[in-house]
């Protein structure tokens, strides 16, 4: 006997419940052809990479690993039946040379999107005002009597009578 893989995609909208009998379907296929399924994981309803006309145009699919030991005869004819399930949208089967891999629970679909993305912030509702994290703060404040930015310092070419003793300062230094 040989161990071998194999991954199912199902169907999603076959109905209700009718994944679980699809899952039991091919587990008691495999046994009754000789095999011995060492494990299943039913990995859920995640979201496919593609979709296509052989997909029935469908984004989701309910995903199925089982793990099992078989004689290379029972393969050849359970691919020939998968092939004309309606359930089930892709298959496949792969040869395992040493033992089998556990994984023991796998990540949700999208954890790894909620760990990596932005901190949302809370725009608050349309019209109000200092919505978000800035509290209302929308940068500098222009003087409106001078026409310029207060934090820029003093306007190009003002004479200012501060600015005049430092620079006399800094020579004294020297």
């Amino acid at each position: 006997m040989k161990n071998y893989e194999l991954v199912c995609i199902f169907d999603p909208q076959t109905g209700e419940g009718q994944s679980e009998k699809a899952v039991e379907r091919y587990q008691t296929y495999i046994t009754e052809n000789g095999g011995e399924v060492v494990n299943t994981d039913l990995w859920g309803l995640r979201r496919l990479a593609y979709t296509s006309q052989s997909l029935k145009n469908r984004r989701q699919g309910y995903y199925v690993l089982y793990q099992f030991k078989a004689e290379p005869t029972v393969i050849q004819p359970m691919e020939q039946s998968m092939k004309l399930d309606n359930e089930l949208l892709r298959h496949l089967v792969i040869a395992v040379d040493d033992e089998f891999v556990r994984v023991p629970q796998l990540m949700p679909e999208d954890f790894l999107k909620e760990q990596l993305a932005p901190p949302r912030r809370d725009r608050g509702r349309p019209g109000e005002r200092g919505g978000g994290d800035r509290g209302g703060d929308r940068g500098p404040r222009r003087d409106d009597s001078r026409g310029r930015d207060e934090s820029v310092g003093p306007a190009a070419g003002a004479d200012d009578a501060s600015a005049a003793p430092a620079a006399e300062d800094q020579k004294g230094d020297e």
